[in-house]
């Protein structure tokens, strides 16, 4: 047998024909289930013998019978039929974003809840999506992204420029507060001056960070020298934990004191104004479609932040 030839001739019509002879035993009954007609099915078996130079089925008055080799076809057939099944409906579901992998950049601030709410709320309709999360600064993400190795990214926009490469869209407006744990001696000083936050020990974000130069100018507006960073920190599972846990002060969105999982163990020090954020939104190669998976997680984003709008 020529495997070239096989490769040309055997379809899928081929493998469906050659189950439907097995199963009804008539070329006749065969073509009618597969809706053809009868010279076009028994064409095909033509075809498909010529193919592997063997008979598969012997013909007689009551119909067709298989051969040995045709019923190892057959039994090949309906394993390749299950195979391009399961294929097509891999495929389908990729295509309506039930299925994928989403690769996503996250710059510290905006992160903090949007993100985590955005895929619990898309885990309940598509857990199947597969999503990874990157954190960092817009310095270490930026190139991922132009690479292809991140879908997208979240966090200010300002941190990254737009351009002819990069989309973005914006989300909201972000306010950032100074946070402590609750029950921290600040709690209940209203009263507390930048001299005095001064010299309380701090964890902050880097110092190429917009917060943290937005921070810092604080301080810098009234001629005095910003407060140094105890701890530097990027991650908020790290940044939170250490503020439950410790007297020390850190900047964090106000959104995440809101936040029912918080709000019991974080307060905002009353003496200190909310910096106002610039746009939190999603930075994206403008060249380039998203996977359908990713417009999924796109649109939770997007819905989570709808539900905090409405309440």
């Amino acid at each position: 047998m020529r495997t070239d030839r096989l490769e040309r001739w055997a379809t899928v019509r081929h493998f469906r024909l050659a189950i439907a002879l097995f199963e009804y035993g008539s070329v006749l009954h065969a073509a009618r289930s597969l809706k053809v007609s009868q010279p076009t099915a028994s064409k095909l078996l033509q075809d498909l013998e010529d193919a592997v130079e063997a008979k598969l089925f012997l013909r007689n008055r009551r119909g067709v019978t298989p051969t040995e080799l045709g019923r190892d076809f057959v039994e090949r057939s309906k394993m390749v039929l299950a195979q391009l099944d399961q294929v097509s409906q891999a495929i389908d579901a990729m295509g309506r974003g039930q299925t994928g992998r989403v690769a996503i950049g996250s710059i510290l601030t905006g992160s903090s809840y949007l993100i985590p709410a955005a895929i619990a709320r898309l885990s309940v309709s598509r857990p199947d999506i597969r999503i990874k999360i990157v954190e960092g600064v817009s310095g270490e993400l930026l190139p991922r992204l132009i690479s292809g190795e991140l879908d997208f990214l979240v966090g200010r926009l300002s941190d990254i420029r737009s351009s002819a490469v990069i989309a973005q869209e914006a989300l909201f407006s972000e306010n950032a507060i100074i946070v402590a744990r609750r029950g921290h001696p600040l709690e209940q000083n209203p009263n507390a001056t930048l001299e005095t936050l001064k010299r309380e020990a701090w964890i902050l974000p880097p110092v190429e960070t917009t917060l943290r130069k937005q921070f810092d100018n604080i301080f810098y507006h009234e001629n005095m020298d910003p407060p140094h960073a105890t701890i530097e920190a990027v991650s908020f599972f790290n940044i939170l934990w250490l503020l439950k846990k410790t007297d020390l002060l850190g900047i964090l969105p106000q959104s995440i004191v809101t936040d029912l999982t918080y709000r019991n163990d974080l307060v905002r020090l009353p003496s200190f104004e909310p910096l106002i954020l610039e746009q939190i939104g999603i930075s994206r190669l403008a060249d380039s479609e998203l996977s359908p998976a990713a417009v999924a997680l796109v649109d939770s984003i997007r819905s989570v932040m709808e539900s905090n709008t409405e309440k």
